[in-house]
């Protein structure tokens, strides 16, 4: 049976639609669209009611080409400045040996002491687990003691933001799964299970943000969202070139589209290349600077090392010098993802479409444990009625 799962990345100049399909065999295939976003800034939807037709064409398309009568649920992901992380402490008392249900009350107990009223969390991770108050461990299931504590990473939006987009999905008869940020649902697909123990860091630089997921011990330890996107950059670069947007949308594709990268370019062109190329590269780290991004990186790896570096994805990562361009400003190793799953057509494919295709993932990782949870319920229901 042919299985597939849906995911939505909803950038501020890009959307980008996801199909996941699961083949019979247990392979999994990817199947990309991207449209242009004029909709979505900063922390807000400027245009809901365009924003919701041309989301409608998206998934009116989808149903035609793939002949699915309805998409039941999606996968959103997104990201915006106004992201807040939190470090909460919780507990709970137990007997006997630690449960599922005593693990999930000490979360629950750190959302309670929050009271974020006006917050709706997106993530929620465990950073660390401590058994009556002495025995440190990862993973506390089945351990013997009377109390259970926790640190937990929370990472949360503005609920009327939220509540808007669920509006916004609902309109067109859809069922947001879940809202992630775009960070966490790209780490689903582009790191390594290795990269993620030892420490990485993930960094995404879209058109009006770029955010940082660390990753460490197999989960996501710290996230950051700075308010800086390579669209300032082209803006810069207009001004500094002295023509319109329209002439630096050339000049994107130029730098950017890998199947015209290699092109013999006349001695003038070349020049002008490299004089666009020296512009961005010094305006990137001024901006980097003045955003405090490069003083974040700097404490970052003060704290946890990094020994697996960065890992760098989204739009500007296309740009053909974006991996030298980073590692001389952040001093730190960086390269490009991996296709760990064989999902994708070609790495960039896996670059652009990351989080779209990593939201789709974790749909389909959450449908199956919600499916392997009902399969249990309905053993033991027929058991007892026995």
């Amino acid at each position: 049976m042919r299985n597939f799962y849906f995911g939505l990345d909803l950038g501020h100049y890009e959307i980008k639609f996801s199909v996941l399909e699961e083949t019979y065999d247990g392979r999994l295939i990817s199947y990309n669209t991207s449209l242009k976003n004029e909709y979505f800034r900063k922390n807000d939807i400027i245009e809901p009611e365009s924003l919701i037709l041309l989301l409608n064409n998206i998934i009116e398309n989808t149903l035609e080409t793939f002949e699915i009568k309805k998409i039941d649920r999606l996968n959103v992901s997104l990201t915006i400045p106004s992201f807040q992380k939190h470090i909460q402490k919780g507990h709970a008392i137990f007997e006997n040996n630690i449960t599922e249900e005593d693990v999930k009350k000490t979360i629950r107990t750190a959302k309670n002491f929050l009271l974020l009223n006006n917050q709706e969390i997106l993530i929620e991770e465990p950073l660390r687990f401590l058994i009556d108050g002495i025995q440190e461990v990862r993973d506390p299931l089945g351990f013997a003691g009377k109390r259970l504590d926790a640190d937990v990473l929370f990472i949360s939006c503005y609920k009327s933001f939220y509540e808007k987009i669920k509006s916004i999905f609902k309109n067109l008869n859809l069922d947001i799964s879940n809202i992630i940020p775009s960070v966490y649902a790209s780490s689903k697909i582009c790191l390594s299970k290795k990269d993620k123990e030892i420490g990485v860091g993930l960094i995404d630089i879209g058109g009006e943000t770029t955010s940082i997921g660390i990753f460490n011990e197999g989960k996501l330890i710290d996230m950051a969202v700075f308010d800086f996107g390579s669209e300032i950059l082209y803006q810069d670069l207009a001004l500094y070139l002295k023509v319109d947007l329209e002439e630096i949308e050339k000049i994107k594709t130029e730098l950017y589209n890998p199947s015209i990268k290699d092109k013999k370019n006349t001695k003038k062109e070349g020049k002008l290349k490299q004089q666009i190329i020296k512009f961005l590269e010094k305006k990137l780290k001024e901006y980097f600077e003045e955003f405090k991004i490069k003083d974040y990186m700097k404490n970052i790896k003060k704290e946890y090392k990094l020994p697996a570096g960065l890992v760098m994805i989204g739009g500007f990562s296309l740009y053909e010098n974006s991996l030298n361009l980073l590692k001389d400003i952040l001093e730190v190793p960086i390269k490009f993802p991996k296709d760990e799953f064989n999902i994708f057509e070609n790495e960039y494919e896996l670059r652009k479409f990351a989080a779209s295709v990593g939201a789709a993932f974790m749909l389909k990782d959450s449908l199956k444990e919600y499916g392997l949870f009902e399969k249990i319920k309905k053993f033991f229901y027929s058991f007892w009625a026995k």
